[in-house]
C-alpha cells in the first residue's frame, strides 16, 4: 500500500513541475494572431514580455506585456522601432511555425497548437 501511495505522490508531484507558468490565456491569444509566425519570451528590465511576428519578410514584430497589451513595435524594415526593442534580453523562442522563413525548426514549448 505504501508503494502505491509513494508512486501516486511522485506521479502527481512530477506532473506538477512545469516551466515558469506563463500567462497561457495571453499566449493562446497571441498564438491565434501569430499562428503563422513566431513568439519569443524575453526579459525587459526584469519583467517578462512577448515579442511576436508573422512569417513574412519585412513584417516586423510587436512587443506585448504579460497581460497581452501591445507595448511596442519593432519593425526595422519600415523604420518603426520603439526604443524598448533594443532593451530586451534573454529572449527564447517559445513558438515558431513549421516552414518558417528563417529556416529554423518548428517550436511549441507550451503546446499552443493543441
Amino acid at each position: 500500500m505504501w508503494k502505491l501511495m509513494l508512486t501516486l505522490w511522485l506521479t502527481v508531484g512530477l506532473s506538477s513541475c512545469h516551466r515558469d507558468d506563463p500567462q497561457l490565456d495571453v499566449l493562446q491569444t497571441l498564438y491565434l494572431k501569430y499562428e503563422n509566425g513566431e513568439i519569443n519570451q524575453c526579459n525587459l528590465g526584469g519583467v517578462k514580455v512577448y515579442v511576436a511576428g508573422i512569417n513574412a519578410y519585412d513584417a516586423g514584430a510587436q512587443m506585448f506585456d504579460i497581460a497581452g497589451n501591445q507595448i511596442g513595435t519593432c519593425n526595422y524594415a519600415w523604420g518603426l522601432v520603439d526604443p524598448i526593442c533594443g532593451e530586451t534580453s534573454a529572449c527564447e523562442v517559445i513558438y515558431r511555425t513549421s516552414n518558417h522563413i528563417s529556416g529554423q525548426p518548428e517550436v511549441d514549448v507550451f503546446n499552443l497548437t493543441n
